[in-house]
């Protein structure tokens, strides 16, 4: 795996995550943000999909959304 550029570029990254504990910070706030990225645009695509059906929203359970802001602690 490492004969291949990509193989150098995984080993070279997991090394740096392994020694900076900067780079894993770092790496930890954009793993958070993504995901953030991701559960907004499957809520624009579900919102976007119920107006497509005349405004009708089904329940799939009882709970409710709530937001979490993880604030950065250094």
């Amino acid at each position: 795996m490492l004969k291949s550029p990509f193989g150098i570029l995984i080993g070279a990254a997991a090394f740096v995550l392994a020694v900076s504990p900067e780079a894993r910070k770092a790496a930890r706030r954009l793993a958070v943000k993504g995901t953030e990225m991701v559960l907004e645009v499957s809520d624009h695509i579900k919102e976007a999909a119920s107006v497509r059906q005349g405004g009708q929203q089904v329940k799939h359970s009882n709970v409710e959304k709530t937001s979490i802001r993880l604030d950065e602690q250094d």
